[in-house]
């Protein structure tokens, strides 16, 4: 049987906060919260200005670099050392995002002290890696063909399906989001000293897919009705034992993204042994908490209508959320 080879178009439209990182962390001693902006440096710029001001001040910033975050009673943070210095100037290069009044508490504004850093190119764009979209391919797949029988059987297919770099993305798109978890017991949410850089809701992403073979071409030919199904099932296993509040419509294929959208969008469900999270160190009641974070509110037209991507009033989304549309382009 001849093998079937296809390319295809992705877009995916985020509907929530969506965080992709890279492994690294800012702190209070390499960013600025100033006039209502975090202002991320340039720290090579950065230090250059610093020399121009004399070898006191030089080694002044050193010791301040080597102050420990967690043995002093004032946290040490840039911003201060600058204004401290009367260092004036701001130009360093580097990118800044501008405050949404939703990531922290109003006495703790540019007092985040570790925020995780979105991945970015090296031309300084964040991105989507081709490689954290298909693992989100390779996850709805798991839970959506049950006739693919085991995980080397995915492994298999998903070798003949190559997933491109997203096209880059302004930086203008970046905000910064804390993690809120909300429990269904206490019918609370809880916001925790965990702080992301994300995409806003509404960013248009763009990929490309091939697929190399008969069983790829057949999955991303019918990936939007495997990713409608799976979201039913996982609604009805675990999203429906929350408010329908703070749930989302789904606005194109369902699926979730990025790290912080929680347990359940990152395996296969019916796999799951419940019984192995009722005690140790990653034990949850129930079947644990739904992911949230916050963001301003989005609202968008279809079909002359006026819709919002959330349904309550505290700004409450849920993290990782996206919607896509997958189409074969015409030059197959």
């Amino acid at each position: 049987m001849k093998q079937l080879y296809k390319r295809y178009s992705f877009v995916l439209c985020t509907l929530a906060p969506v965080h992709v990182g890279n492994g690294d962390t800012y702190t209070q001693k390499e960013y600025i919260y100033e006039n209502g902006h975090y202002y991320f440096p340039n720290m090579g710029s950065l230090y250059e200005e610093i020399q121009n001001h004399g070898p006191e001040v030089v080694k002044t910033f050193e010791d301040f670099l080597m102050l420990n975050q967690n043995n002093n009673r004032r946290k040490p943070r840039l911003v201060d050392f600058l204004n401290d210095q009367r260092i004036a100037a701001r130009g360093f290069g580097g990118y800044q995002i501008d405050e949404t009044m939703f990531e922290s508490e109003k006495d703790q504004r540019g007092k985040i002290n570790e925020i995780s850093e979105f991945i970015k190119d090296p031309y300084g764009s964040p991105y989507v890696p081709g490689s954290s979209l298909k693992g989100s391919l390779r996850t709805l797949v798991l839970n959506g063909k049950p006739n693919v029988k085991n995980d080397n059987e995915l492994s298999s297919i998903f070798s003949n399906i190559y997933v491109s770099d997203s096209s880059p993305i302004s930086l203008e798109k970046l905000i910064l989001c804390r993690k809120w978890d909300y429990s269904g017991i206490k019918m609370e949410a809880k916001g925790l000293p965990v702080y992301r850089e994300s995409l806003r809701p509404f960013t248009v992403i763009k990929f490309e897919i091939q697929a190399c073979s008969n069983e790829a071409v057949e999955i991303l030919d019918n990936l939007s009705k495997i990713a409608e199904s799976v979201y039913q099932h996982y609604h009805e296993f675990f999203l429906q034992e929350f408010s329908n509040k703070y749930i989302q419509n789904n606005v194109f294929a369902p699926m979730y993204l990025g790290a912080g959208s929680g347990l359940w969008t990152k395996t296969k469900i019916d796999d799951v042994k419940l019984n192995r999270f009722k005690t140790g160190k990653y034990s949850m009641k129930r079947k644990g908490v739904l992911k949230l974070t916050k963001a301003p509110l989005v609202k968008y037209k279809e079909k002359g209508e006026i819709h919002s991507l959330i349904q309550n009033n505290e700004n409450f989304y849920e993290m990782g959320k996206s919607g896509f549309i997958c189409r074969a382009l015409e030059d197959n």
